[in-house]
């Protein structure tokens, strides 16, 4: 296209004796960008002059950023938006509809399930509008969620597509509304810790939880731990990622192993199998999403 520009410029100053422009040089998009120009004759050759850029333009860009949240999960139906019901998503998204007098989407890490708390969920969106984190943490939201941190990103964020990894806690406690409390039974850890060790040689965890929807089986774990203390024990485990009901599945079912109502070689050979999950499941208001990992690049809070 440009070729033909400028050959038909030399071919109509052969013919005229001097190179001139009939009407208004053509404007062209710049071959090397998204900006227009246009050709102008220079001496003997072409020019192509990318225009000024409008200020306008510049600050009509969408800008990206990413939120860390804290909630409790007793007072919602779990993360997206569901009619008629409280979640998290409707909670944050209505606070920033206040703020920017327009609709925005929010992206989560985690969709988590009705009941589960966090404590380091993380979410994105992005606007055409500059906003300062401090605007960001006074959003007016209820007791039950908090904004912890705020901080643009970089426009290829995305809090779930960009995600490394997720660490989760499931909590076994006495009258505890954010455990599960086992009542009168006397768990034996060491069971558990058995039975854990038995995945190392797993190599995914498929018949832990349901598919993820391009049938991706879940990864297995990179990191687990269970402390226990008199009247509390802690799950932790650190993965790639985690399918549905995956953590409360495997919490279930260290549950019914240390209280000798199944084998520890139980957990593995149920983590190899196919769904529909036969083991048991824990309930889900001892499930707290902990952390989301991003790679150094991309995470918005380093």
């Amino acid at each position: 296209m440009y070729r033909c520009a400028i050959r038909h410029a030399r071919n109509t100053a052969g013919r005229s004796g001097a190179a001139r422009w009939r009407y208004a040089p053509p404007v062209l998009h710049d071959p090397r960008g998204d900006r227009t120009g246009t050709w102008k004759r220079r001496g003997e050759a072409l020019a192509y002059t990318v225009a000024s850029r409008d200020p306008r333009e510049a600050a009509a860009e969408r800008r990206t950023y990413a939120l860390r949240l804290a909630y409790d999960g007793a007072a919602f139906r779990g993360w997206q938006r569901l009619p008629g019901h409280p979640t998290v998503q409707q909670a944050v998204e209505d606070a920033l509809a206040a703020l920017l007098a327009e609709r925005v989407r929010l992206h989560a890490a985690a969709r988590t399930d009705a009941g589960v708390h966090a404590e380091g969920q993380v979410a994105s969106f992005a606007v055409r509008r500059a906003l300062s984190p401090p605007e960001l943490l006074a959003l007016p939201l209820s007791r039950d969620v908090r904004i912890t941190a705020a901080a643009p990103a970089r426009p290829s964020f995305h809090a779930r597509a960009s995600a490394a990894g997720k660490r989760y806690r499931y909590r076994f406690a006495d009258g505890s509304p954010t455990a599960w409390d086992l009542g009168a039974g006397r768990p034996d850890w060491d069971r558990a810790r058995a039975a854990l060790q038995g995945l190392r040689e797993v190599p995914h965890l498929s018949g832990l939880a349901s598919p993820s929807p391009a049938e991706k089986a879940a990864p297995p774990l990179d990191q687990w731990s269970l402390l226990v203390e008199t009247a509390s024990a802690d799950l932790v485990v650190q993965a790639r990622a985690f399918r549905k009901h995956e953590v409360r599945n495997l919490a279930g079912q260290l549950v019914a192993i240390a209280l000798g109502l199944a084998a520890p070689e139980s957990l593995a050979r149920l983590a190899c199998g196919k769904r529909p999950w036969r083991g048991t499941t824990a309930p889900a208001q001892g499930l707290t999403l902990l952390e989301v990992l991003y790679p150094p690049d991309l995470d918005p809070f380093r």
